[in-house]
């Protein structure tokens, strides 16, 4: 006996992604903007916002949690991050949680200019 695959099955499988969390250390010395971005595949080129840019206060933490039916899917996943005023100490670290034993490192950087940097990409 052999399977068929049904064309509707991967679109499914797609649908039913779990959320995924984007938590951002920020232990710079100033505040510092990250927006989240996804693309179909793994470059910046063609890369799109995913919701609104959200600010990380200096020296502290925040998440942000995007699930597949209010923030749409593309299979890959990566942050930029900038500084409007260039710190001096500290470092940024930002993770993509799927699970507690499944979690990626976007960035970790020692920030010290006002350009846009980009993390690395991961999966869905």
């Amino acid at each position: 006996m052999s399977a068929t695959f049904h064309p509707d099955v991967g679109k499914l499988r797609e649908a039913l992604k779990p959320a995924v969390t984007i938590f951002v250390e920020n232990s710079l010395d100033q505040d510092v903007t990250v927006q989240v971005k996804a693309n179909r595949v793994k470059s910046t080129a063609g890369a799109i916002n995913v919701g609104s840019s959200f600010t990380v206060t200096k020296g502290s933490n925040d998440a942000r949690t995007l699930t597949p039916d209010t923030s749409g899917w593309l299979p890959y996943i990566t942050v930029t991050a900038k500084c409007t005023t260039a710190p001096s100490t500290g470092k940024l670290t930002v993770w993509l949680v799927r699970a507690r034993e499944d979690q990626v490192k976007l960035m970790e950087l020692e920030i010290r200019d006002t350009e846009e940097h980009w993390g690395t990409w991961a999966e869905w």
